[in-house]
Order: C-alpha cells, then sequence, then structure tokens
C-alpha cells in the first residue's frame, strides 16, 4: 500500500531503524546487492526522514495560506463579507434605497455572500474538495471586481465615510483576495507533489526491507535467530 497515516510513517522509520541495528549486530551480513547493504538502507531512512520534514513544512505553509484567505474574505477587520453593509448603505444614501444604482448593487453583493465556500481545513485535504474552495473564493473575487466597477462608474457619487473603502482601498483589497485564493492553490499543489513523493519514498523503503529480509534468510537460515529477529519488522 502506499498510503497511510503520520502515525504509521513514524512507525515505519522505527522498524527501519530497528533492522539496520540488527544487521550492525549480525555476523559478517553480506548483502546481495550493494542497495541492500546497512549503509544504503540508513541513507535511504535518512532521505526519508527528510520527506517526513518536508511534507510537514508544506502541509502548515498551506494551512496558513488558507487561513489568511480567511482573514481576507470573511474574518479580518477590512474581509470582504464585513464591508459589503458598509458600501451597500453609502450606495443606497446616495441614490435612494429603490434606484436602480442600489438594486444593482445590492444584486453583486448578494452573490458574493452567496458562494457556497467551503475552506478545506482538514487534517488531510482532498484534491476535489480544494479545487472547488478554490473555484468558489475565485468567483467571489469576480464578483467583488464586477461591484469595483459599478462603484467606479458612480464617480463622485460614491464617497464611502470610511476611506479606506474608496475605489483605491477596495482595489487594492481584491488584489489581495485574487493573490490569497491563488496562494492556497499553489501551497496545496507543492504539498501534493511532496507527499506524493513521500509515498513512493516509504514504498522504496518497504520493498528494500522486504529484499534486505530475504537477503537475510538466504544466508543465515529460515529458522535462524538472525532472521527470526527481522522477520516480524513491518516497514
Amino acid at each position: 500500500m502506499r498510503s497511510t497515516s503520520e502515525t504509521s510513517y513514524g512507525a515505519r522509520i522505527g522498524n527501519a531503524e530497528n533492522l539496520v541495528a540488527a544487521l550492525q549486530n549480525f555476523n559478517g551480513y553480506q548483502p546481495i546487492k550493494p542497495e541492500y547493504s546497512i549503509s544504503s538502507f540508513t541513507d535511504l531512512i535518512n532521505t526519508t526522514k527528510g520527506f517526513n520534514n518536508t511534507v510537514a513544512n508544506k502541509k502548515q505553509t498551506y494551512s496558513l495560506a488558507v487561513e489568511n484567505r480567511i482573514q481576507i474574505f470573511e474574518k479580518g477587520t477590512l474581509a470582504i463579507t464585513k464591508i459589503l453593509s458598509p458600501i451597500n448603505g453609502t450606495v443606497k444614501g446616495s441614490f435612494g434605497r429603490t434606484s436602480k444604482e442600489a438594486t444593482d448593487v445590492a444584486l453583486i453583493v448578494a452573490k458574493i455572500r452567496g458562494a457556497n465556500i467551503n475552506n478545506s481545513r482538514s487534517a488531510n485535504p482532498v484534491e476535489a474538495t480544494v479545487s472547488q474552495s478554490y473555484q468558489s473564493y475565485n468567483s467571489r473575487s469576480q464578483y467583488f471586481a464586477d461591484l469595483i466597477v459599478n462603484l467606479t462608474n458612480f464617480g463622485r457619487n460614491y464617497e464611502p465615510a470610511n476611506t479606506t473603502l474608496n475605489i483605491a482601498g477596495l482595489n487594492d483589497i481584491y488584489t489581495n483576495a485574487v493573490a490569497a485564493n491563488n496562494e492556497v492553490m499553489n501551497t496545496f499543489t507543492q504539498f501534493v507533489q511532496n507527499n506524493t513523493t513521500r509515498i513512493d519514498t516509504y514504498y522504496l523503503l518497504s520493498q528494500t526491507a522486504i529484499r534486505i529480509k530475504d537477503s537475510v534468510k538466504a544466508q543465515y537460515g529460515n529458522s535462524s535467530t538472525e532472521y527470526q529477529l527481522i522477520k516480524g519488522l513491518k516497514i
């Protein structure tokens, strides 16, 4: 199998190191091939450990990117969902609640709020879910861009009390929103790529361990103490 839990990854590394410790105490161990030697297997263990660290780092970076996107779209002081009401209120105050301008803006605001969002914050994010979430935030960004176009066309009739919500400020928020959404997909892609490499490396570690066990069985015998010590190690 090429998929496993983090706990299993750690246990397999531990068993691989136990295998090395046992081999070091076997009298005259002679591997069938150079890659089944103690030194080569030790190198493979260290390489595998390195991928564990890399994947952990990539997963953390992805998680931070997701949190940053949430702050920009939903939770931050100037989060898009939080500034929609004052924007709406400004337009209604300038043109009237039943005006075409206010109606158009209210429709776009409703679209932004109604976007189906999945933040994909599980410990093991699934590609399809992350992709769906990316598309949902992309839709929000586009609706927000449409809103900015409408407000820009109002000219001096759109003058919010909070000057950070002027057109220049909204464009900055939009730019940050697009960048944050793209960064989530970017960091997730890196996480998946590195995790796939790690899975493949663990598979190689497992297959190499099997060949080492076969080497020991061939050299010392099926019922030997040496083989009995290592045959139950699951790697």
